[in-house]
């Protein structure tokens, strides 16, 4: 009998003690954070990143909106406009450059403009780009990002004597593009979301040969 008592006193401290155990909730697992933006896409806002990532299907779209008939013109483009054609790419070298604006996409389709000029300058292992004449005149710096493609980030200027704000002083100014080159001394600069409604605005961006004495004029090429 004393050893049935016992063994139920036992079984009940058990049970106390576990009925008062205090249970305490497991907490989560820490969850990684997103890695801290490098290169360009630092500097870059959020919107223009997404414009740049968004560039392949932009150009789907872009060439979709061409009717059908100027397609002609677009194939006598041929690698300009031809949305896989970047080759491995030697950077712009500083100089003069003739740069010649097709639009595409929007309520035009596509349109084309007699050729500006444009500016490479070097600072180091820096460039900055400088579009010099016409409308439509942006400036700001060139990253590095992929062997086959190059960032640029800047502003549009208001005037072609004004100077360009920095980048992000003023977000409905700012320009993102992607510079790929596409042929020997041809290159092109993508911008996303161009001007004019455009899908994409694309500069052609040839260099011009350093002028030697006796030579004729430089000519620009037919647009």
């Amino acid at each position: 009998m004393r050893r049935a008592l016992g063994s139920f006193a036992l079984s009940m401290m058990i049970l106390t003690g576990c009925a008062t155990t205090e249970v305490k909730p497991v907490p989560p697992a820490p969850v990684a954070a997103d890695p801290a933006p490098t290169g360009w896409r630092a500097t870059a806002s959020a919107v223009d990143r997404s414009r740049v990532d968004a560039l392949p299907g932009l150009w789907k779209e872009a060439l979709g909106q061409v009717p059908a008939r100027l397609r002609t013109k677009v194939v006598a483009e041929g690698a300009l406009l031809e949305p896989d054609a970047a080759q491995t790419l030697p950077e712009l070298s500083p100089g003069s450059y003739l740069c010649r604006l097709i639009r595409l996409g929007g309520q035009r389709g596509y349109d084309s403009f007699k050729p500006d000029f444009c500016y490479i300058t070097g600072e180091g292992d820096k460039r900055s780009f400088t579009k010099q004449t016409g409308t439509i005149l942006p400036g700001g710096w060139l990253f590095a990002d992929t062997d086959k493609r190059q960032i640029f980030l800047g502003t549009n200027r208001p005037t072609a004597a004004g100077i360009a704000a920095p980048y992000g002083a003023n977000p409905a100014r700012d320009v993102a593009a992607v510079i790929e080159r596409v042929a020997p001394f041809r290159w092109r600069m993508v911008v996303p979301h161009g001007s004019g409604g455009a899908v994409l605005d694309i500069y052609e961006l040839v260099p011009i040969p350093p002028k030697v004495p006796g030579a004729g004029p430089v000519v620009a090429p037919k647009a």
